[in-house]
């Protein structure tokens, strides 16, 4: 008998916001015992979980179909935008045993044509010189939410908070494309994030690989009495979007980040406080590109390390040996005055004296300037750059940093690793480890050839 787990849609767990109408379906089958395989499946299909466990499978029931693939293309009624979909499966094996159905999956269905987006791209076209972008746009809920959605894009790079909290674990999204033939979306299911009375959703916008930050994003509430509130990007009254710079002074792929914590008002999408002073943002051009689901894993922070050594090669310099070549950024602990400026530069080498060496880095600065608020502990990072480093080089830093004070956060797309290998030889074993750490240090949204220097196209 054979039991069936790890379901995927389109290679994803229980994926929100999809654009592929006759999604592919997998899973894995495990054994009872030995010499056994799958011979035959059945899929069940419905709009509600309730439904599929009572064997009402509105959407879809394949029937006994024999095979032994468990790979497999949906082949049910006809999927409509934000439909969400319940499905099962169960298999027989060798002997034609069937075995019991798999625990439900889930799928849910995103915006599928260009008429189901009402929003507009705002931004704006004045800008703030190299600054980052927040937007904030308040609203009213006077009754019970059964369902909340977000589909946003972001240019460059957003991200995206709802009353005062980050709404996913995403970073450096979307990922890379070239927006003028394809833009990328995403979805998020917000419901817990909402409540009854005021609510604030706040974007911040980079300027990523786009240059100029603008923002789309359209938010479906389905309420439980069946009705439903649409709110977008526009710059209609009476309630407009307000666009103002914030403490992210400068950002850039290749330079770093420059943030001025003095400049931070931590109440800037606090439902319950008012709005910064600002500007309605302006409607903005389009990037010309399709607007297409974002059907990869998205780029997350996958690791913390701590340096293996510090060293001290002049005064008041510290470089910290992360021990291995990674890409990402540092996160900062500090403690001292405002307006002192902590500066932290990243290479993958350094110097006989033991200072780095940012020579093969060409144009690209890889520096982030952390300026104090001078409030007891502060800590922050970076939002919308990234480095390849082993080495970061702190200065500026008031008094002596701890291990704990300077930590390299890994940065990449958040794929699984599929396999492994380990042999004798010890220097096939550290090529098998150079080159794993290579590929997933280029990994960000699509591979690149390097993750430091001036360039990190996609030429693979």
């Amino acid at each position: 008998m054979l039991t069936l787990s790890e379901l995927r849609c389109e290679y994803a767990v229980d994926p929100l916001g999809i654009d592929v109408v006759w999604p592919r379906l997998s899973w894995i089958a495990t054994a009872e015992g030995r010499g056994q395989l799958q011979t035959a499946y059945q899929v069940l299909a419905a709009t509600s979980r309730t439904g599929l466990e009572c064997d009402e499978p509105d959407l879809w029931d394949s029937g006994k179909i024999v095979s032994a693939a468990n790979l497999v293309t949906y082949a049910g009624k006809a999927l409509t935008g934000e439909l969400g979909v319940w499905w099962r499966v169960r298999a027989w094996d060798g002997e034609d045993r069937p075995g019991p159905y798999s625990a439900p999956a889930y799928f849910e269905m995103g915006l599928l044509a260009p008429e189901d987006w009402d929003a507009a791209w705002i931004g704006f076209p004045g800008a703030w010189s190299g600054k980052a972008m927040y937007f904030r746009r308040d609203f009213k809920i006077e009754k019970p939410v059964r369902r909340a959605r977000i589909y946003m894009a972001g240019l460059g790079y957003a991200e995206l908070r709802v009353n005062g909290h980050k709404a996913n674990e995403r970073v450096l999204d979307p990922p890379q494309t070239d927006y003028s033939k394809r833009v990328l979306y995403s979805t998020d299911a917000v419901e817990t994030l909402l409540r009854r009375g005021n609510n604030t959703l706040g974007v911040i916008c980079g300027n990523g690989w786009f240059g100029s930050a603008r923002l789309l994003l359209q938010m479906h509430i389905d309420y439980t009495d069946g009705s439903r509130e649409t709110i977008v990007t526009e710059t209609f009254w009476p309630q407009p979007w307000l666009v103002f710079p914030g403490p992210l002074v400068e950002n850039s792929i290749y330079d770093g980040e420059t943030y001025d914590a003095r400049l931070e008002n931590s109440r800037w999408d606090d439902p319950d406080a008012k709005p910064p002073a600002g500007l309605v943002a302006s409607c903005a051009d389009s990037p010309g590109g399709k607007l297409e689901a974002a059907a990869l894993e998205p780029i997350q922070v996958v690791e913390t390390r701590r340096a293996v050594r510090i060293s001290t090669p002049a005064p008041g310099v510290y470089v910290f040996d992360m021990g291995q070549n990674m890409s990402g950024w540092s996160r900062l602990r500090v403690r001292g005055t405002a307006g002192c400026r902590v500066l932290l530069r990243f290479a993958e080498s350094i110097y006989p004296d033991g200072t780095v060496n940012q020579e093969n880095l060409r144009s690209a600065k890889a520096a982030d300037t952390y300026i104090l608020r001078g409030e007891g502990e502060e800590s922050w990072e970076p939002r919308f750059t990234y480095h390849g480093f082993r080495y970061v080089q702190v200065e500026g830093y008031p008094g002596v940093p701890t291990e704990d004070d300077v930590v390299a956060r890994i940065v990449r797309s958040a794929v699984a690793q599929a396999g492994s290998f380990a042999s004798s030889n010890e220097l096939f074993n550290r090529i098998d480890r150079m080159v794993r750490w290579t590929e997933a240090s280029n990994l960000h949204g699509v591979p690149t050839d390097c993750p430091q220097r001036d360039e990190r196209m996609g030429w693979l």
